[in-house]
């Protein structure tokens, strides 16, 4: 019996060697599988990269304050039709600059829409845009939000590029001396059939001045106010029963341009963008004018 005990024994040892050594081979197997890629499965995510980046590529920017958009939309040259109708607090900032025709929203302004003040009113009769630049400098002392600009009915048939010229003369001193001013050029008003039958000022020849005027309010980033289709008939002559020569019109008639002036309007503060394109302007008839009348 002495004998047998360190048999059992180390066979006591053998059996739990063997054990050990049966559960670490399963461990290992197991182990080993987790480094198998799984081709079923996504990739491992790749360790990352302590290297240090010194040219900035590739790191985590700090997002920077979000910019407030500036509205620079531009819808022009031509002014929309607004849903409000603007009183005298919109334009008591106002200057015109013109011809005998505007000077009929000064004297039939009933309704105190506009400014009485006459330094707000630069026009004489028969003035032309070639002579007023003069006119416009005599703004320049002031400051003003809005200036309309009203010429045409006496150059109607003078030379496109005389006229183009004057014109951005004129608009350019205005800009420079008023820059944050909503420039307004306001287009040619229509002329009555008898006076288009009778004498040099033809519709036609007004609605390619009209065609121009746009242009040009396009190209200098102004607006463009289209009067003539607020103040012509059905047949797109001036009404013959509110003018007397064809040209300038009544009291009542004047209501009509007041009542567009109050709802084709810019809001103030707004900044137009650069234009999208480029109107090419109708060619005014050739040179020889009629005796002046606005």
């Amino acid at each position: 019996m002495r004998h047998k005990i360190p048999a059992l024994i180390s066979m006591g040892a053998s059996v739990v060697l063997a054990v050990v050594v049966i559960v670490m081979a399963v461990t290992a197997l197991r182990g080993g599988g987790a480094d198998r890629a799984d081709a079923s499965g996504p990739p491992a995510e790749p360790a990352a990269d302590t290297t240090a980046d010194t040219t900035g590529a590739g790191q985590d920017v700090p997002a920077g304050p979000t910019a407030v958009p500036t509205d620079t939309s531009w819808t022009g040259p031509d002014v929309q039709e607004q849903s409000a109708a603007m009183g005298q607090e919109y334009f008591a900032d106002a200057a015109f600059l013109g011809n005998s025709v505007l000077s009929g929203l000064w004297y039939y302004d009933n309704d105190r829409l506009l400014p009485t003040d006459e330094s707000h009113w630069f026009w004489a009769d028969s003035l032309t845009i070639m002579a007023a630049s003069p006119y416009a400098a005599k703004m320049a002392g002031q400051q003003f939000g809005k200036i309309y600009i009203e010429f045409g009915i006496n150059e109607v048939t003078y030379d496109k590029d005389t006229l183009r010229d004057a014109f951005n003369t004129v608009i350019d001193q205005l800009q420079a001396d008023h820059p944050d001013a909503i420039i307004y050029l306001t287009s040619v008003t229509p002329v009555s059939k008898y006076c288009d039958e009778n004498r040099s000022f033809k519709r036609s020849a007004v609605l390619a001045f009209n065609d121009m005027l746009r242009a040009i309010a396009r190209e200098q980033q102004v607006w463009y106010l289209d009067v003539y289709t607020a103040l012509c008939g059905e047949d797109g002559f001036l009404p013959s029963d509110v003018t007397a020569d064809g040209v300038h019109f009544t009291p009542a008639h004047y209501q009509l341009w007041f009542d567009y002036l109050k709802t084709h309007y810019v809001p103030d503060g707004h900044s137009p963008a650069a234009p999208a394109a480029t109107d090419a302007p109708a060619e005014p008839p050739a040179d020889g004018a009629d005796s002046a009348i606005g």
